[in-house]
């Protein structure tokens, strides 16, 4: 078989088919483009594929970290590499599947907010709007592109249930991070302040006075804005799911429930 530069295995064989054929999220073949644009094909590009290896790949490594690019973009990056050099040996161009330094990742810093804390935060919203965005991020767990993308066909009142179906990345509305659809209780509060909330501007249940989708900049702006109002310290809005995972396991919860309610594939995904 005619042996290839890694840059002609990946733009005229793996980018055009791997991507599409594993059904990869609109977000993670942005990221894989960027690697490979910006990483792997001005590093690695003009080497003949089996010299994707050895000292060719661990010097790659070292001038990344030289960069300062961060542990877990380093590790990314080993990801996509290795996922391209596993297809090329899957697909005949490469005999074997060569060794890659192992990155090791720091635990990434997280927060949440106790009950009391919770209460003080929805207390501070300037309106019920902004309640309710806080409010449903606090009582279903909802990833930001999960509740970005929510419609009120997924909210089941007669069940009290949200279904979650699908997530927005950048705009892009898709599937959810897990592929998967979540099923979560509605509080009878927050079902009740979605009820008193519904409006005919969009199919969307959070959106803006014209019906356009909120980003997720806006939530990041808002929840910095009632945090401060509450005299609360700043959290990112992925703490805000923290906050209903560790409440419910607080209140006795078991690990498994929380793990379907989180849509996480793994019991391990929910201790962290």
């Amino acid at each position: 078989m005619e042996v290839l530069t890694f840059r002609q295995f990946v733009e005229e064989k793996w980018w055009p088919t791997y991507p599409a054929a594993a059904g990869n999220r609109h977000n993670t073949i942005r990221e894989k483009e960027h690697h490979i644009r910006v990483h792997l094909q001005p590093a690695l590009g003009a080497l003949p594929l089996p010299q994707v290896r050895g000292e060719a790949v661990d010097s790659f490594f070292a001038k990344l970290a030289a960069k300062k690019l961060s542990p877990k973009s380093r590790k990314n990056v080993r990801a996509t590499l290795r996922r391209i050099l596993a297809s090329a040996v899957e697909w005949g161009y490469l005999e074997a599947l060569p060794f890659l330094p192992k990155i090791k990742v720091p635990e990434a810093p997280w927060d949440f907010f106790t009950k009391v804390e919770s209460a003080q935060l929805l207390a501070a919203a300037r309106n019920p709007e902004e309640r309710l965005l806080l409010m449903f991020a606090l009582h279903t767990g909802a990833r930001a592109g999960e509740q970005l993308a929510l419609q009120w066909g997924d909210i089941d009142f007669h069940s009290n249930l949200v279904v979650f179906r699908r997530s927005s990345t950048r705009g892009v509305v898709g599937h959810t991070k897990s592929g998967r659809e979540a099923k979560v209780p509605l509080t009878a509060s927050l079902a009740a302040a979605l009820k008193a909330h519904r409006h005919m501007r969009s199919k969307l249940v959070f959106c803006n006075e014209d019906g356009s989708p909120l980003s997720l900049w806006q939530l990041h702006e808002r929840l910095e804005m009632v945090c401060r109002r509450a005299g609360l310290r700043r959290i990112r809005w992925h703490d805000l799911r923290h906050s209903f995972a560790s409440q419910l396991a607080g209140a006795g919860v078991p690990l498994r429930q929380i793990q379907a309610w989180l849509n996480h594939s793994t019991i391990q995904m929910s201790i962290r």
